[in-house]
């Protein structure tokens, strides 16, 4: 295992407190009891530092959907993707369908990276895309084995 740490801004948009957290939890399925804590690690330290405004987390998460368990349904966050209907078509951003980066001999759609937000009454989310699908053509691969999850939030000043 690689032992992984989670990174931490906090900053101002707008004269509004944002913090936002990233992290690339533990990759493979072998280790999903590693990664189940690292996620609850994480929204653990979230909870504790209740910060002001807008909380984002998000990244590489390597996360299953049968590993959420009850993280699933913690109030304090929820899920861009989910928040804006869950558009099948850019659900999955590991998809060894169509990325063939990594070479393997098995067909496998997860949705790995995600993006989490306290929800707040000054930002909302309005986008969900993935981004990266395209090959590059000096090299004739992707830009990486995940698709990129791109949101877009509107900031709405309350003043």
């Amino acid at each position: 295992m690689m032992h992984r740490h989670y990174v931490k801004v906090s900053c101002t948009i707008g004269g509004e407190p944002l913090t936002v957290y990233t992290s690339h939890l533990e990759s493979l399925k072998e280790h999903s009891k590693e990664r189940v804590s690292q996620l609850s690690q994480v929204f653990s330290e979230i909870l504790t530092n209740q910060q002001p405004g807008t909380v984002l987390f998000g990244g590489d998460l390597n996360i299953r959907d049968s590993e959420l368990g009850a993280l699933r349904n913690t109030p304090y966050f929820q899920d861009v993707w989910e928040e804006l209907g869950g558009k099948s078509d850019c659900r999955y951003t590991w998809d060894t369908t169509v990325n063939t980066n990594n070479r393997v001999n098995y067909k496998s759609k997860l949705r790995f990276d995600r993006l989490y937000f306290r929800k707040s009454s000054v930002m909302k989310p309005v986008s969900f895309s993935l981004v990266g699908k395209e090959l590059l053509q000096s090299c004739d691969m992707f830009p990486s084995d995940h698709w990129g999850i791109l949101q877009s939030f509107v900031c709405q000043h309350l003043n």
